[in-house]
């Protein structure tokens, strides 16, 4: 092989070789511009959950923040504040509220607000609203709601308010609620805040009107009734009721009470006139009568059959008769007749999530 050969050989092979390298190059190149504009763990926000806090596969909200880049032009101070409402998260609402009776609205704001000066404003504005209001503040130190009125002090920054839909008295009207949700929002405009979780007229008008079914269908007193021929005098009915625990109160009525202070059953005079504590010596009766209010009653089966035993007690003593509302004689099938709707509808409120003689039972019935 002569030299002009050995040359050529020699450049061809170093052509093929500056090839191989420029290609290898170039496919290095386009490698590190991909994992750029594509990284390993790039978020696809389309296979997220709207709400970052809540999905388990995110990263920590911190670590987020940290990675995302900035495009020209941007704002950083927006992710900031992005951060800082996130960290003020929505309280939940107080135990004693269920969603199913409370209409609740919350209303926040970037700066404290005197509760003195809220309550006076929401007073002018939901004054007048026949169903049950209360307002409730969230003490950001103790992490829980506090029940406000016109003797508390301090400021928040969430405020709650809370319209009860529906009592013994009815449920709330179309208007008043209305006017309930136009007044919150009046209210945050007022105090330049953000009212949250305002709910749907059609929603809750609906789900009120099907409360209001349920408790008129559950809402049973049940009553025993003494009936004498000549008058039963106040003194004596005082005595027998004190001797049985049960004591007067101011609206008439002698209440048997649990050892929580919840009543039972009362005692109360058949005729017009109220008991009061001055009155019962002079006073004199012909018909008494024991109620027990069965929706506010956890165990009314056992209270039944205790006042069904007052009830012959003082019958014996007074000289009257056991009888129902219309009169007749309280006998062993009526008293059968009684366990079976007591049953009946104790069941059909624990049915309901409603227990009987619970705090939210006691809330709807409230007398």
């Amino acid at each position: 092989m002569d030299t002009l050969q050995i040359v050529l050989i020699v450049a061809i092979a170093a052509v093929v070789a500056a090839i191989i390298a420029f290609n290898k190059w170039q496919e290095n190149r386009h490698r590190h511009r991909a994992s750029r504009a594509f990284p390993d763990n790039q978020r696809d926000p389309l296979f997220e959950r709207g709400d970052d806090s809540e999905a388990p596969s995110a990263p920590p909200h911190g670590q987020a923040g940290a990675k995302a880049s900035v495009p020209p032009g941007g704002k950083p101070e927006q992710q900031g504040h992005h951060r800082a409402s996130a960290q003020r998260a929505r309280p939940p609402l107080p135990d004693r509220l269920d969603p199913r009776i409370d209409c609740c609205i919350r209303i926040e704001s970037v700066e404290p607000i005197e509760v003195p000066r809220f309550w006076a404003a929401q007073t002018e504005v939901l004054d007048g609203i026949p169903q049950i209001l209360r307002w409730y503040a969230f003490d950001d130190r103790e992490n829980q709601w506090r029940r406000i009125n016109g003797n508390v002090v301090g400021a928040h920054h969430w405020f709650l308010a809370a319209l009860q839909l529906v009592d013994r008295t009815g449920m709330v009207s179309e208007a008043d609620f209305l006017r309930y949700v136009r007044g919150v929002q009046q209210l945050a405009d007022q105090f330049r805040s953000v009212p949250a979780g305002i709910p749907s007229r059609a929603e809750v008008m609906g789900n009120a009107k099907a409360l209001d079914r349920f408790c008129a269908e559950v809402d049973v007193q049940i009553a025993i009734n003494l009936l004498s021929a000549g008058p039963m005098a106040g003194s004596q009915i005082f005595s027998l009721a004190e001797a049985e625990g049960l004591r007067l109160e101011g609206d008439g009525f002698f209440h048997a009470r649990a050892s929580d202070s919840r009543t039972l059953y009362i005692l109360g005079n058949g005729e017009e006139t109220l008991f009061t504590r001055g009155a019962m010596p002079g006073l004199q009766t012909r018909r008494l009568s024991l109620i027990l209010d069965l929706p506010r009653v956890i165990d009314a089966a056992s209270e039944f059959e205790e006042m069904m035993r007052f009830a012959v007690h003082l019958a014996k003593k007074l000289g009257a008769d056991v009888v129902d509302d219309n009169g007749r004689p309280f006998g062993t099938e009526s008293v059968e007749v009684i366990r079976t709707r007591i049953r009946h509808y104790q069941m059909r409120m624990s049915e309901e999530g409603i227990p009987p003689g619970g705090s939210l039972a006691r809330r709807l019935f409230a007398a």
